[in-house]
Parts: C-alpha cells; sequence; structure tokens
C-alpha cells in the first residue's frame, strides 16, 4: 500500500453523494478521526477494500459498507492498477432510519451488507440519489435524501440483522399480498395457492417462520392498523371496521377490546 494522505472530512450538509470512477491515481478515503455523518459506499464494479480492526476486506460488487460517525474511515481501490466504480454518500439520518442502520459488523462502528438480488434496485435508487443531489432544484437535497431512504429499505429487506431476513421468499409474498389487502376477505387457501403451496404446507411454514397461524397473524394485522386509523383520523369505528377487513363493527370491537384492553373509542381518546 501507498503512503495514506488523509482525505478532508466533507463539507456539513445533510446529504453530499458522488459516483466514483475511482482510478490508481486518486488517493484512498484515509480519516483516522472519521466524519461527523455516516458514510455509505456501494460497490458497482471492480474491487475496492475496507479496513477495519486492522483486517482488510475486500469490497466486491454488489457490497454497501457502512461507516458510522466518528469511526476511524480508511478505504479504497484494492489493486494499484484497478479501477473501483462505487457510488458514495455522506448523509445524516432521519431519526426513524436508525433502527435500519445495523448491519453485519466488521469491527465496532464498520459495517458490511453484501446486497444481492437486491442491488440492482438498490442502484437505481443510489443513482438517482447522486443526480438529484448534483443537480439545481430547490428541494434536491430532501429528494435525495428520499431516494437514499428508498435505498435503504430495500437493503434492509436482505439485512440478516432483521428479523424478517430469513423468511421464505415464498411467505414473504404472502406478508405482502396480506399488507396490500387488508380491507379484503383472506382465505388461506387462496393465500397458499398465490404462493405456489398447498394449504398445509403453507399453515405450517407460516406458522414457524413467523410465529402465529396465518388466520391469527392476519387479525394481528388487520388489528395494528386500526388502531393507526383511531389515533389518526376521525372515521366512524364502523368505516375503519370495513377498511380494515370485518364484516361486523360489533366483532371488530370485540377482538379490539380483546388485544388492547379497550374499545376502539376509548382507545382514540386516550391518544388524544
Amino acid at each position: 500500500m501507498p503512503t495514506r494522505p488523509v482525505t478532508p472530512a466533507p463539507a456539513a450538509a445533510p446529504i453530499i453523494s458522488g459516483l466514483q470512477y475511482q482510478s490508481p491515481n486518486e488517493s484512498r478515503g484515509y480519516r483516522p478521526a472519521g466524519t461527523s455523518d455516516w458514510l455509505l459506499v456501494a460497490t458497482l464494479a471492480g474491487l475496492g477494500y475496507v479496513r477495519a480492526a486492522e483486517q482488510l476486506t475486500v469490497l466486491n460488487p454488489g457490497d454497501l459498507l457502512l461507516i458510522r460517525p466518528d469511526t476511524a474511515q480508511e478505504y479504497g481501490h484494492l489493486h494499484d492498477d484497478g479501477r473501483w466504480v462505487n457510488i458514495w454518500t455522506h448523509f445524516r439520518p432521519r431519526p426513524d432510519w436508525l433502527g435500519w442502520l445495523d448491519w453485519p459488523a466488521l469491527a465496532p462502528g464498520v459495517m458490511l451488507l453484501p446486497a444481492g438480488d437486491a442491488m440492482p434496485a438498490i442502484e437505481v435508487e443510489l443513482r438517482r440519489m447522486v443526480e438529484i443531489a448534483n443537480g439545481a432544484t430547490r428541494l434536491r437535497l430532501q429528494a435525495a435524501m428520499n431516494s437514499l431512504e428508498r435505498a435503504l429499505l430495500l437493503a434492509d429487506g436482505v439485512n440478516p440483522n432483521q428479523s424478517d431476513a430469513h423468511l421464505d421468499p415464498r411467505i414473504r409474498r404472502a406478508v405482502e399480498r396480506i399488507g396490500e389487502r387488508l380491507a379484503e376477505p383472506q382465505a388461506i387457501a387462496d393465500l397458499a395457492r398465490s404462493v405456489g403451496l398447498s394449504r398445509s404446507r403453507f399453515t405450517v411454514l407460516f406458522t414457524q417462520q413467523l410465529g402465529l397461524a396465518p388466520q391469527d397473524y392476519i387479525e394481528a394485522e388487520r388489528l395494528s392498523r386500526a388502531a393507526q386509523m383511531l389515533r389518526s383520523s376521525s372515521w366512524p369505528v364502523s368505516v375503519i371496521a370495513t377498511q380494515c377487513g370485518f364484516a361486523s363493527p360489533y366483532y371488530f370491537t370485540t377482538r379490539f377490546q380483546r388485544r388492547f384492553g379497550l374499545a376502539p373509542l376509548a382507545f382514540r381518546r386516550q391518544g388524544n
């Protein structure tokens, strides 16, 4: 490795990003004290590296490197005669993002997530982020943050540290279908058929992976959405019951009270 010149920290901003075709003549990123923001580096082509806890790790295409604030940074192209194509961004996460930024760690504060099949969609969002952030529109930084948010949401789906990352793809599709159609009847046989499983096999696999039988999961999701709607709207209980897939307001009230310990209207008043 050549000598390591210290790379200046970026100027303070909610998000700064770029697409880099790093050649051997360019300096590597080396900031012993880190920066005050987060750093995300996505390898698109070639090979890069990151040094963490005195260990060098190769960055392959599809790898997402994430470094926390105030954490030493050393990364760059791997070979002196090679190129490394990457998208980088320094950003200050919105508060609700922090729960998504727990990726597999190489060392304290240095994380690496191989994106796998999710990488093409993530790359689309990151390229859009760069284009918007470096454009001339008035709200470019806010729009760039939205693109980064979508990329991080996609990454969360393949993060092994998240509880649903190990879901069978068929069960994941069923969960998505349930969420999209909560107001509609949800026959378990139809759900199983939609993901290519028999009803019995679907029920066993769903229960094993989510800890609830499919019908119990559907009801729990409906009641959770109803609770959100009670707190965020003034809609009548009968309308909320219908929007959340309950044919009978009385049955909805009974199940809601059993779940939350309060009748729907009392629950709404408690939140105001």
